[in-house]
């Protein structure tokens, strides 16, 4: 199997030039590529979301994870710190990608309730206008007040007109991609992927293949792999 060396460049396009794109493909492609730069399993799902969110958005999420993805994975489990001093929340990213940081965020708030919210010291930090469009999937309401300020309210989940939460239009219609930067996405997250391999292939599925293809045995959900050299039993 050949595989696309990794690139920051946009291979050249072939066949149509946009994609329409599922959520499901978004989210897939998009753990691929965190897991790929090294983000920590446990935080990709969350900062998935919130690519898809900025997809949704129009902040472009996806080219900015084509763009940002190893500073998103190599931020991704840099702690924030934050003081709060009575209904204000001011939260230091400590140079945390703006959208590795918006789990934090949204988390923090939400304890908080209704209060000021300022963000500093976020790697890009233009795109953490993508918080109105995540908080209302969290129960909250993020009013944009200034530079990284915003209005932090709950707010019950809205699924009328301009209150949908952030992936409801992906969910039901898909979302448009160029199809140089759908593709560079794609092969960037196979890189994730456990390489093409004799042994590899022996591992298709609940069967169990020695090299020359013949089957050597079956697993079950609690049994040990068989010694691929020796023959099953018949």
């Amino acid at each position: 199997m050949t595989t696309m060396p990794e690139t920051t460049a946009l291979p050249e396009e072939t066949g149509p030039d946009v994609i329409n794109v599922s959520l499901r493909e978004c989210r897939l492609v998009g753990y691929r590529v965190l897991w790929h730069h090294g983000a920590p399993a446990g935080a990709i799902p969350a900062i998935v979301d919130a690519v898809v969110a900025a997809e949704a958005a129009g902040l472009e999420g996806l080219r900015v994870l084509h763009a940002d993805g190893a500073a998103i994975g190599a931020t991704a489990a840099r702690p924030v710190t934050y003081t709060r001093t009575g209904n204000e929340l001011v939260i230091d990213a400590a140079g945390k990608h703006a959208l590795a940081a918006v789990p934090d965020i949204v988390d923090l708030a939400a304890a908080l309730g209704d209060a000021a919210v300022l963000v500093t010291a976020a790697e890009r930090d233009e795109l953490l206008a993508v918080l109105p469009h995540v908080a209302p999937d969290h129960g909250l309401a993020l009013a944009p007040d200034g530079p990284g300020r915003f209005r932090c309210r709950p707010a019950a989940p809205s699924y009328e007109g301009s209150g949908l939460p952030s992936a409801a239009g992906i969910l039901h219609d898909g979302t448009d991609v160029p199809a140089d930067l759908w593709w560079a996405l794609f092969h960037l997250g196979n890189l994730a992927l456990t390489p093409d391999s004799p042994v590899s292939r022996r591992h298709t599925g609940r069967s169990v293949f020695d090299a020359q293809g013949r089957i050597v045995g079956e697993l079950g959900e609690d049994a040990q792999e068989p010694d691929a050299a020796t023959p099953a039993t018949r």
